[in-house]
């Protein structure tokens, strides 16, 4: 007799049939790997992920200088540019209402230099017309997403480009 586990999100429905495990996956949301820009040493990820009328954003970091922070979705998805001007402008899907520098209300970096945050955007999505698929995020410390130019410096401290999220997998 076979034994079934499903561990794990990812997962909706588990069922053992004939010694082999079946399973279905849900959809995982977009993840974005943040990479340092700006002369910042910030290593982590963000992930949108669809519910109902909005999106629930996952923000995990370390390295994070102590303070308030914006998130900024970005239009193009590309994070080359030493300060983050290759991301394109801020964007935010038109339904919401709200400035692309207002959409995620101002965040906050506790003094052990990470960030674990979950909070809900409506009317954000991870894919479709209004969603962050194939667009990038960039965090901003302090309170204001500036004005982004070409080689000038500015408070952009990571950005990272939007991907289709994978499950976990463990491997031996």
């Amino acid at each position: 007799m076979a034994a079934s586990a499903c561990l794990g999100t990812a997962v909706v429905a588990c069922s053992s049939v004939g010694g082999g495990e079946k399973s279905k996956d849900v959809h995982m949301g977009q993840q974005a790997t943040l990479r340092s820009i700006g002369g910042s040493a910030i290593i982590g990820k963000v992930r949108v992920i669809d519910r109902e009328d909005g999106a629930t954003i996952l923000v995990s970091a370390i390295n994070f200088p102590f303070g308030p922070y914006r998130i900024a979705f970005h239009e193009r998805g590309n994070c080359t540019s030493p300060n983050g001007f290759s991301a394109g402008a801020p964007w935010a899907p038109a339904s919401t209402g709200r400035r692309p520098q207002d959409l995620v209300p101002l965040q906050y970096a506790n003094s052990e230099n990470r960030v674990e945050a979950e909070l809900r955007v409506s009317k954000l999505h991870a894919t479709g017309p209004d969603g962050v698929a194939g667009r990038s995020v960039v965090l901003y410390s302090g309170t204001e997403v500036p004005d982004i130019k070409p080689d000038v410096p500015n408070s952009a401290m990571a950005c990272g480009v939007f991907e289709a999220a994978r499950p976990p997998s463990f491997t031996f």
